[in-house]
């Protein structure tokens, strides 16, 4: 049982880390490649490397998924077209460290979002320690500076695009865990999502055509959409869910709060970034708070933390 646990947290942990990953690769990428197209690409490849295992399952299940389908297509649209699309674009205008903070964010949203259709509502101390989470979020994002709030000078679009996408991928996940999906093989249903997705991503590529005059991107960066293809879209999923079956999905979902940490990790060995005392004290104070909220939650019921496609 031990054994199970601390492979659970592993894998947990290694999802985390190709999360992490995809911030700072999108944080590189988007410097020269529009989000849109990123997005486009990065999924693309994904569904050409999933095919060939996902198609046939699909295919044996079929009657399912046309009976689900404008359920399927909205979660597809939560999923991989806002969800990971607005994090690209948020990267544009902010840095992966602040990105990883909200990201830490993610059970706590879920909750809420589930509250708020008419699940299991959060009480009076899980409250507490999310507040607690939040407020080290916005320490990291302020960097402790709390005049920035008020500075007509500062710009908060990256910070904005980052709590729609946190609020997507919420509806998505309290969406999909209300969806009959029992005895649907996972490959099958990762292949579905990321073929609409795909799909509902082209004509804003489009618009980056249009607008950016990027139809294909230039060689030097298809090692980087490689990367975000295979590991934090398909390793990661793969991770995820074993962890989930190996033991209790609180475990998994706690080491979702290990984002924020392998961001910094990742930004000042890869992008030579300085994160300031101020910023990694708010990193852990997000890190207690959500683990406190999610060992809480445990003791009624397993908030639910669907693996991020």
């Amino acid at each position: 049982m031990r054994h199970s646990v601390l492979l659970a947290a592993l894998l947990g942990a290694t999802s985390s880390l190709f999360w992490a990953g995809n911030a700072i690769v999108g944080k590189v990428v988007v410097a020269t490649l529009p989000a849109f197209t990123l997005s486009q690409f990065r999924w693309a490849l994904a569904f050409v490397l999933l095919a060939p295992f996902g198609l046939p399952r699909i295919y044996r299940q079929w009657h399912w998924y046309r009976q689900h389908l404008p359920r399927l297509s909205l979660l597809a649209l939560l999923s991989v077209g806002f969800y990971n699309t607005l994090q690209y674009w948020a990267l544009e205008y902010t840095e992966p460290v602040k990105v990883g903070a909200m990201l830490a964010l993610m059970p706590l949203s879920i909750a809420v979002v589930s509250g708020f259709l008419g699940g299991r509502k959060l009480s009076g101390l899980e409250w507490l320690t999310s507040i607690v989470a939040v407020f080290g979020a916005v320490v990291v994002v302020s960097n402790g500076q709390w005049s920035v709030f008020f500075s007509q000078q500062r710009g908060w679009l990256g910070e904005l695009l980052m709590v729609c996408a946190v609020s997507s991928w919420a509806f998505y996940s309290v969406l999909l865990k209300r969806l009959p999906h029992a005895g649907i093989e996972p490959i099958g249903l990762l292949t579905f999502f990321v073929g609409v997705g795909c799909v509902l991503i082209l004509p804003f590529w489009l618009y980056d055509v249009r607008h950016e005059a990027i139809f294909v991107p230039p060689p030097e960066l298809w090692w980087s959409i490689a990367f975000v293809a295979i590991f934090p879209s398909i390793l990661s999923f793969m991770c995820w869910n074993k962890a989930v079956s190996l033991a209790d999905p609180t475990i998994a979902g706690l080491m979702v709060t290990t984002a924020p940490l392998f961001n910094a990790m990742l930004s000042m060995a890869f992008l030579n970034a300085h994160i300031s005392l101020t910023q990694w004290s708010g990193i852990a104070i997000v890190i207690v708070g959500v683990a406190s909220t999610l060992l809480l939650s445990r003791r009624q019921t397993v908030v639910p933390v669907p693996a991020p496609v």
